[in-house]
């Protein structure tokens, strides 16, 4: 779907599959600059929270990133083998290890910031800057309302 000529007026439903498709294309090219500074968004997001939160159980990151046990012990062993990260005894528990960051794998985190923010900022310089205040004002009306429609679902189910 590609937007030849904008109607003035714009019905709610006809939003949704434009939202989408500029959800995938913008998706579509982090993943390409990621991939260009040799990671992927998973393994990117891993490397940032321990750069955020230093050592960390593994436990704590599958909180952090919202993810499986299974899926941090596989990123971990990928990530570990390309000596980004180590993992180390516990201090107080031998039972849990810690993953922390390897020099290269700060290096691989800056990285990637860095490829997320140069593509970001190169897509948003298409706009004029009343139109990156307009988009702005937009999103953060769509996300208080998002997250009243949140609290009222929670408040349901109380």
């Amino acid at each position: 779907m590609v937007l030849k000529d904008v109607k003035l007026m714009v019905a709610p439903q006809e939003l949704a599959p434009l939202m989408a498709e500029f959800g995938k294309a913008y998706t579509r090219k982090i993943y390409s600059e990621m991939s260009r500074a040799g990671t992927t968004p998973a393994r990117a997001r891993l490397l940032l929270t321990l750069q955020c939160h230093g050592s960390c159980k593994m436990t704590d990151i599958g909180g952090y990133l919202s993810v499986t046990p299974r899926s941090v012990t596989k990123l971990v062993d990928g990530l570990e083998l390309e000596g980004l990260v180590v993992r180390e005894p516990h201090p107080h528990d031998r039972r849990i290890s810690m993953i922390r960051l390897t020099p290269e794998g700060l290096l691989v985190c800056k990285e990637s910031a860095l490829a997320n923010h140069a593509a970001i900022t190169s897509l948003y310089e298409h706009l004029n800057a009343t139109e990156r205040q307009q988009l702005a004002l937009i999103l953060q009306k769509l996300l208080n309302a998002l997250n009243e429609q949140d609290a009222g679902e929670t408040a349901l189910s109380k």
